[in-house]
């Protein structure tokens, strides 16, 4: 009896060493603030991969932190603040146009994924003139898309059209749209199926429409991707793998989307995911095409962006570095 206590006095001795040395074994995770320019579906990928582990296996420490779109999120990731920024790309090239060596890594849809909104007695784009409109701030995602489809109409931003700035969010501009604050603006699963329900009038559907241009992207500055190559390597898989649990995990993407935009319903979560699944790629490339249709909508206010090669301003080397390394291979399955 007496050798048994002793050799259990022994092992329990030997058990917070053994747990050192394997928590001495395992790498530290690498701290990495992402700044997010929406609350939104699409934007969800980010923390719900996080939520559930993804970035961890990756070696990532993550916090995703939303900042808001346009010059909010882009003062965090020039500061170093943060050390990517997950936003429309519009603000990250016009930002680069102006001299700051800002650079997208990612596009995560070459669409305009949002659906134009208006009053009920707007019934063409054409009925805006002389109206209020909000696309949330300049710069951002939303703002772009409305400059960009009224541009389409024929209507001059700024001129046609008198544009304000409202919350930050989609709640805050369907707020202001449905109280009669604005008379139109842009928005996206599953705010865009609220307004429906408020009777408010859908003028078009972005995603169907025939424009390409670089939406969502993921950018960093360009001292950060030369001198941490494996930060953003590592950072990269963790979104990609992240990608492919929206697609493929349907039920715990659900979940997550409902806790990262604080709501309960679940069919309206539904209904965005439905929304954006099959807009999610295995592998986010940017594409020249995309990225010079930002170009043009940027020229009449930056005439550089006119003359602009689109491949300065995105770097698809560390994503071409992952799928020849073998690691989307695993990772092409649809639900």
């Amino acid at each position: 009896m007496r050798k048994i206590f002793a050799g259990a006095i022994v092992c329990f001795s030997l058990l917070p060493l053994g747990s050192q040395r394997l928590a001495e074994a395992q790498p530290a995770k690498e701290k990495i603030r992402v700044a997010l320019g929406a609350i939104s579906v699409n934007t969800s990928v980010i923390p719900v991969g996080h939520q559930y582990g993804v970035f961890a296996k990756h070696g990532v420490d993550l916090e995703p932190i939303y900042m808001g779109g346009g010059m909010n999120s882009l003062a965090a990731v020039t500061s170093n603040t943060v050390q990517f920024l997950s936003a429309g790309s519009t603000a990250t090239i016009s930002a680069h146009l102006g001299g700051i060596d800002i650079v997208m890594l990612t596009v995560q849809s070459n669409k305009l994924d949002y659906s134009v909104f208006a009053s009920p007695e707007i019934k063409s784009p054409q009925d805006l003139k002389g109206k209020i409109v909000t696309g949330t701030r300049p710069g951002a995602s939303a703002d772009s898309a409305l400059r960009l489809y009224l541009r389409r109409a024929g209507l001059v931003p700024d001129k046609d059209v008198i544009f304000i700035s409202v919350g930050d969010s989609q709640q805050g501009r369907l707020n202001a749209l449905y109280r009669g604050s604005v008379s139109a603006t842009v928005l996206a699963p599953p705010f865009s199926g609220m307004a429906k329900q408020f009777g408010l009038r859908e003028l078009a559907d972005l995603r169907k429409s025939d424009i390409e241009y670089a939406g969502s992207s993921i950018a960093g500055m360009g001292s950060t991707i030369k001198t941490q190559p494996q930060l953003v390597e590592n950072f990269l898989k963790g979104y990609i793998e992240s990608l492919h649990f929206f697609r493929t995990q349907k039920e715990k993407t659900l979940a997550g989307i409902m806790k990262f935009l604080k709501m309960n319903d679940r069919a309206r979560a539904e209904e965005g995911y439905d929304y954006y699944v099959d807009m999610m790629p295995v592998t986010p490339y940017a594409s020249p095409q995309g990225v010079r249709a930002v170009l043009q909508f940027l020229a009449p206010k930056q005439p550089k962006a006119a003359t602009a090669s689109p491949e300065e301003f995105y770097d698809n080397s560390f994503l071409k570095r992952i799928e020849d390394s073998g690691f989307t291979k695993q990772l092409v399955s649809r639900r």
